[in-house]
């Protein structure tokens, strides 16, 4: 079991106070893990720490998810009266106003909480009202490229090493039950299948209604197939339209959010780079995970690039940045990334032609002095351009 040191950073020093550490991400992330792993730092720090723990897609406690009022009976029966109690809660949206729950734990005793949730919806509706300013959200994502490489123990000075690992997790991606396997790559893939079909089934079919399950999973396949493209709704209602499913606008948009809701998809919206003409209306969707990706649309050899500019998108969210995609005189940016106050640029491609220096160009049309950088797949040795930073992929998902 690795531990989750970038999470752990964050939660270590929330352990003991007042806030509900809510923690999300796609189903199979690594949620539970880091739950338990948590439960050990507070078990080893703190002498016999009073500790509930309740996991509410096990059949065990299932009778507490549409009986809210056993649920707290059963906690308030076993919570310290006069200490704190450490509250975990796996996948807790699952049970009937779990948000009222919380709250009374929270005014009730002196408690520590968290909880974990697959999909977004668990920071919305009652939750936002009777818990708002009283949370911090920690939002959990398949393992990074350096994760990766510290799970096999691969040194980073190796290069062979280095080059087949980004290989394969450029392709398989980084889901941890199947970082963890030593099986080959089609026994993967068919595990990476099956989380998807989990995720499909258990995190956003059930949010629709029922008997649309058939137009749910087309709609995702063609999400998949246009990964890193600008999408357009009436572009796909009309590939929707031409399969056989006629959908208005206003449920596509909501099948769409509810995608997003479930962490397998994130909608990039189009920023307004000073001296661009105009602000698109189009988006463009990536996917948490390449794996996932590729159990899906078979491009193994492929459209690198789009592969590299999906793990580039990734990463940046997994170091916390806001992000979208941007157009500055008619010359597009991949990625304008926000934190802090600060704003990045960021061109992603996979190899630069001898001939041609555009993507270096379109950064240099930006005319602020924010730090620009150009990730390529291919390392030619070249570090910088007229300002502009050049950084082999691997090199650059390696330095967080």
């Amino acid at each position: 079991m690795i531990a989750r040191e970038r999470y752990m950073k964050v939660v270590k020093p929330l352990i003991g106070n007042e806030f509900i550490k809510i923690i999300t991400g796609v189903r199979r992330s690594g949620k539970s893990v880091l739950l338990e792993q948590i439960r050990e730092v507070i078990k080893t720090e703190y002498d016999n720490p009073n500790v509930i723990y309740l996991n509410f897609e096990s059949f065990t406690n299932r009778k507490y998810l549409n009986n809210p009022d056993l649920f707290y009976g059963f906690l308030a029966e076993n919570s310290a009266k006069n200490e704190k109690t450490y509250y975990f809660f796996d996948e807790i949206q699952l049970v009937q106003e779990w948000e009222a729950i919380i709250n009374s734990l929270r005014v009730d005793f002196d408690a520590d909480i968290y909880v974990t949730g697959s999909n977004a919806s668990i920071l919305s509706g009652e939750m936002a009202t009777l818990l708002s300013g009283r949370y911090v959200q920690i939002e959990v994502y398949p393992f990074s490229f350096k994760e990766y490489v510290e799970l096999k123990k691969i040194e980073i000075h190796d290069q062979t090493a280095i080059n087949q690992a980004f290989a394969d997790y450029m392709y398989l991606g980084g889901m941890p039950s199947v970082v963890g396997q030593t099986a080959p790559d089609d026994s993967k893939l068919q595990e990476l299948s099956s989380i998807y079909d989990s995720i499909l089934l258990r995190d956003i079919s059930l949010r629709i209604p029922k008997g649309n399950q058939e137009i749910l999973d087309t709609l995702a396949l063609l999400l998949m197939d246009s990964i890193t493209s600008e999408v357009n709704l009436n572009k796909i209602k009309n590939r929707l339209k031409d399969v056989g499913f006629n959908i208005n606008s206003e449920t596509l948009k909501n099948y769409m959010a509810k995608m997003d809701q479930a962490y397998l998809f994130y909608t990039v919206e189009h920023a307004n780079i000073r001296g661009s003409e105009r602000l698109r209306a189009n988006s463009k969707y990536y996917t948490v995970d390449n794996g996932l990706w590729h159990s899906q649309i078979e491009s193994q050899g492929t459209n690198l690039g789009n592969q590299l500019e999906n793990l580039v998108f990734i990463e940046l969210k997994r170091r916390g940045y806001k992000v979208k995609f941007g157009e500055i005189n008619g010359k597009e940016i991949d990625f304008v990334a926000s934190k802090n106050g600060n704003k990045e640029y960021y061109q992603v491609t996979y190899e630069i032609p001898r001939d041609s220096n555009r993507e270096i160009e379109n950064l240099l049309e930006i005319p602020d002095n924010y730090l620009k950088t150009l990730i390529v797949g291919v390392d030619n040795g070249t570090r910088s351009v007229e300002g502009v930073n050049v950084l082999p992929i691997k090199e650059w998902l390696l330095s967080e």
